[in-house]
């Protein structure tokens, strides 16, 4: 069973997971011979993507995969010559079955290491290095648009097996005449069906292209009385998995059937759709394959146009047309598809609708996903969302607007965000709601005098583009990358890395906001202030998380649990605030101390550098004595040089100080991470922190961004159980759904938390538990 990692395993129900094996990232030639096994036991669960539904967790029998191998075999005739370019994830049913097949003859797999190249395989192809290609039609539709790429290196093809995608009869044409020596086997079936029909291309005549085939073996195919295509053979998986159940797939006489729509002709299966997708306008049923083939064909866009169906209060469902392209026009598109839906029987009016996006969402294989499609068209429908009223915008002058921010207490004309406790978590919500009154900030203005910045207000100047600092937007950045990786919706970079410079920011804004405070007093205070701000929201939610749960796990409570086995929790940890926190403390317990304050006082790129060397050396002893791969190094000493990384570059006050904290940076990245992705990010946003601080930007720009920046550690605090939520709502992830509503839900969630912190204290105030000086 493929899972995206061991936590995943280790959350499912109704399988004991007795192994699970973390295989390195790899590419390249499989030249293995596994024979088939046609044992009738249980030999994979394939959990189906869910894109139209709850996720099944499908068991496939050793019999079900090595019946649906030798048909494939059988049919195109592989042998031990197959040389085969793999065009498909193998971690999916139809990249893993091609491998199986080719293995099973003795021929030999290659890996590509981006995914699928059309350059790559022109090349290899012309070489002779492959002879064979398995592609679904979304990716041969890349080598069709640019048939150039393959000339006359497309001779040299002899296998070639297309997967289960819609392809139009004039695109199956087009793929024989580009490969004319190939043998060429469209399928079509399910996870649950593999390969139950096939489709020679390179043989059968032109009037059979549109159809998907027929079965061959022990394989039957019918037609339901609702038009559902039906499968039964020794292909067909006989169990799924719902929960801790295993169900029976198959009915008594066993029959699956599927949620797809077909008819027979003359043995040959035609594919109609799926029924959850048909567009039913007014009475006029319209199949979205059929739509977009024929939109696709008057726009010359062959394989960019994606059809959902929307809602529509007149008639029931609307048409929405998504097209991909940096060419097409939204008035060329709208002509052409209702063009198209005239010809179908349909004058769509207003219930047609037309897009034109840089990116279709699609899965692994290269299917559209439809559903999201129209679930973005029906969020950007309804009814804006009013903006939520701040009342820091409607403090009378800048004194008051420091009493409203930070509640409860006793504010002088000559104190400053630094000294009143000011840290990065609050820096930027400060910054929003005083631009938005009194206008753009001055620079070095956190260290200003409540009496010097009431002197340097504009408040004219509301609406003047405004200064983002890189600070903010590598924070919202980041933050973005990491939600959108833990929710699927995208991967930003294989080796990871934004934690890392998150790390980085919190020594940095150390550094900045409260090291002055610290130099002056002597005292670490401030920076205890700041630990207890993520302390409260990540216990709150810990706890809260347990009691729906009903199960109690102390160590996440006591904010811990990222020092044990990551396997002996299973409500929530939240290991990236516990590590933040841990780091704090570090430094206040290194800045406690007077020689450390006096050095870095007196020599402050010195002695971040020496911290770097120190922290990093610690690191390599700890890992010699203790191996905390177990706890994906989740400790703060694994940490420590990216913190004193980020100190290091807000000691930076020159130029000649940016550069060496750069260099200095750089190495220690490289060294930690080598020549990858992570360090390109790493390096990148120091760079961008170094040697451009500030960016010009219009207000709105700056309010988006840093409101994310701001509500940053709610949206790592929410988006896990938002991901749940979206699941239980919707029984599929939905990535891009679960990532917006993350990013909205953090927001809110971080307005509303300050909201009831402010009344919070006031209230404690006003009873007497906050002094009318600094806070007790």
């Amino acid at each position: 069973m493929n899972v995206p990692d061991e936590s995943v395993a280790s959350a499912l129900t109704g399988i004991d997971i007795a192994r699970c094996i973390v295989p390195e990232q790899g590419s390249g030639w499989f030249t293995e011979r596994h024979p088939l096994i046609h044992d009738n036991r249980p030999a994979q669960v394939t959990y189906t993507s869910g894109t139209e539904g709850k996720p099944k967790g499908i068991v496939l029998t050793y019999s079900n995969l090595a019946d649906a191998a030798e048909r494939i075999i059988e049919q195109m005739g592989l042998t031990a010559r197959t040389r085969e370019y793999v065009g498909v994830p193998v971690i999916y049913s139809f990249g893993i079955a091609r491998v199986r097949a080719v293995s099973a003859v003795g021929g030999q797999c290659f890996l590509p290491p981006r995914g699928f190249d059309p350059l790559e395989f022109a090349r290899m192809l012309r070489s002779g290095e492959v002879n064979a290609l398995s592609a679904v039609p979304t990716l041969l539709r890349l080598i069709l648009q640019a048939p150039d790429v393959i000339r006359d290196a497309g001779k040299k093809l002899l296998w070639l097996e297309i997967g289960s995608q819609y392809m139009t009869g004039a695109e199956k044409r087009e793929v024989r005449a580009l490969f004319p020596n190939a043998r060429i086997v469209q399928h079509y079936g399910l996870t649950e069906a593999s390969r139950t029909t096939f489709l020679r291309i390179s043989d059968v005549p032109d009037d059979l292209l549109e159809s998907v085939g027929r079965p061959v073996g022990k394989t039957e195919v019918d037609i339901s009385s609702e038009g559902l295509i039906r499968i039964r053979g020794p292909h067909v998986a006989s169990w799924r998995f719902d929960g801790d159940q295993l169900l029976d797939l198959k009915g008594p006489e066993g029959w699956l059937e599927t949620s797809d729509l077909g008819h027979m002709k003359d043995g040959y299966l035609y594919y109609d759709g799926r029924a959850d997708d048909m567009i039913n306008s007014g009475g006029v049923k319209i199949e979205p394959n059929m739509l977009e083939a024929r939109i696709s064909q008057l726009v010359g866009q062959l394989g960019n146009i994606v059809v959902a169906k929307v809602p529509d209060a007149l008639r029931g469902d609307g048409v929405l047309v998504a097209a991909e392209s940096t060419e097409l026009t939204v008035d060329q598109l709208h002509a052409a598809s209702n063009d198209a839906l005239t010809e179908l029987g349909l004058l769509a009016g207003n219930a047609l609708h037309v897009r034109v996006v840089p990116t279709i969402p699609r899965t692994a294989t290269g299917k559209p996903l439809r559903r999201f499609l129209a679930e973005d068209f029906i969020r950007e429908e309804a009814t804006k969302i009013q903006p939520v009223t701040d009342p820091l915008m409607y403090s009378v002058d800048v004194r008051g607007f420091f009493e409203q921010f930070f509640p409860g207490r006793e504010i002088s004309s000559d104190d400053s965000f630094d000294s009143m406790g000011g840290d990065s978590l609050s820096y930027i919500q400060f910054s929003i709601g005083f631009e938005d009154r009194f206008g753009p900030l001055p620079e070095g203005w956190e260290s200003m005098t409540v009496a010097q910045l009431g002197k340097s207000t504009t408040p004219g100047e509301k609406f003047h583009w405004r200064r983002l600092e890189s600070a903010t937007l590598t924070r919202a950045f980041f933050m973005i990358c990491i939600v959108a990786l833990h929710l699927d919706t995208f991967v930003y970079s294989r080796n990871w890395g934004a934690a890392y410079f998150l790390f980085m920011l919190c020594g940095y804004s150390v550094m900045r906001f409260q090291w002055p405070e610290v130099s002056r007093t002597g005292k670490v205070d401030t920076l205890f202030g700041t630990i207890i701000r993520v302390a409260i929201p990540t216990f709150l939610v810990v706890a809260l998380m347990q009691l729906l749960a009903q199960r109690l796990e102390p160590k996440p409570l006591l904010l811990i649990s990222n020092w044990f086995d990551p396997k002996d929790y299973h409500v929530a940890t939240e290991y990236f605030a516990e590590i933040y926190m841990q780091l704090l403390l570090l430094v206040a317990l290194l800045l406690s101390f007077a020689p450390v304050r006096n050095s870095l006082r007196t020599r402050p790129m010195v002695s971040c550098t020496v911290l770097i060397v120190l922290a990093m050396a610690v690191s390599w002893l700890m890992d010699q004595v203790w191996d905390t791969n177990y706890l994906y190094h989740r400790t703060p000493i694994w940490y420590l040089w990216t913190l004193a990384a980020g100190m290091l570059m807000a000691s930076a006050r020159s130029l000649r100080h940016c550069v060496s904290a750069f260099v200095i940076v750089t190495i220690a990245t490289l060294m930690h991470h080598g020549l990858t992705s992570a360090s390109g990010y790493i390096v990148s946003a120091a760079a961008l922190l170094l040697f451009w601080p500030e960016i010009i930007v219009p207000p709105l720009a700056k309010t988006i961004v840093a409101e994310i920046a701001s509500s940053s550690m709610f949206m790592y605090l929410s988006h896990g159980q938002v991901k749940s939520l979206i699941i239980r709502l919707f029984h599929t992830p939905m990535p891009w759904l679960a990532f917006f509503v993350a990013i909205g839900f953090g927001v809110a969630s971080f307005r509303i938390y300050n909201w009831v912190e402010r009344k919070a204290r006031v209230l404690a105030r006003s009873h007497g538990f906050v002094s009318m000086g600094r806070s007790t």
